[in-house]
């Protein structure tokens, strides 16, 4: 087992990199992937920067150039539900774009039955282990994120909730998930 985890900004990516042990350093594709280990897991961590086709170049490295077989997203997302507040956790439970049209990948390749990623059970099944059996100062919820490439106003905030009705919305997962699903590569997005 090997995991890539991925996240849009150096913030949000340090502290796994901190934390990981025999660390090595690849460039590729302007991007710097650290490889090393965590509690004896191989890992491979990297900020990609914002938006969907950074995220999406990132992924497909991770995928062909490290073999990895798990994708973690990691990363600070908009609130859309008022149930959430600054410093909340959000995991995924699907994914979506919100600026792409739905027939686009139903219609087309890759011809999926809905336009909603789904995040891996297996994953999504520790995830709720690892938080019932901890105890969190932070709030968890599990939802759905949307994605798209600009910050949203409030009328578009009112449009994604009545299209999508999702958690929170961010620049980067939905495009993330697309290269994982390609790759049938689980992943999850916290």
């Amino acid at each position: 087992m090997k995991f890539g985890i991925i996240g849009p900004s150096e913030d949000e990516i340090m502290p796994f990199i901190e934390d990981m042990s025999n660390k090595k350093i690849t460039n590729l594709a302007m991007l710097t992937f650290h490889s090393g280990t965590y509690e004896n897991v191989e890992v491979v961590a990297l900020y990609c920067g914002v938006c969907k086709v950074n995220a999406a170049i990132a992924a497909q490295i991770l995928i062909d150039k490290f073999n990895v077989t798990h994708i973690i997203v990691t990363g600070v997302a908009g609130a859309i539900d008022k149930v959430l507040k600054i410093g909340d956790t959000v995991i995924s439970t699907e994914i979506a774009y919100h600026d792409v049209d739905e027939g686009i990948l139903t219609e087309y390749h890759p011809w999926m039955e809905s336009v909603y990623f789904k995040t891996d059970s297996k994953l999504l099944e520790l995830s709720r282990a690892v938080i019932e059996n901890n105890q969190f100062t932070q709030n968890d919820y599990f939802g759905k994120i949307v994605t798209g490439e600009a910050f949203i106003s409030e009328s578009g905030r009112t449009e994604i909730i009545s299209t999508y009705n999702p958690l929170c919305v961010d620049m980067e997962t939905a495009s993330i998930a697309h290269v994982c699903y390609a790759n049938t590569i689980p992943f999850i997005a916290v």
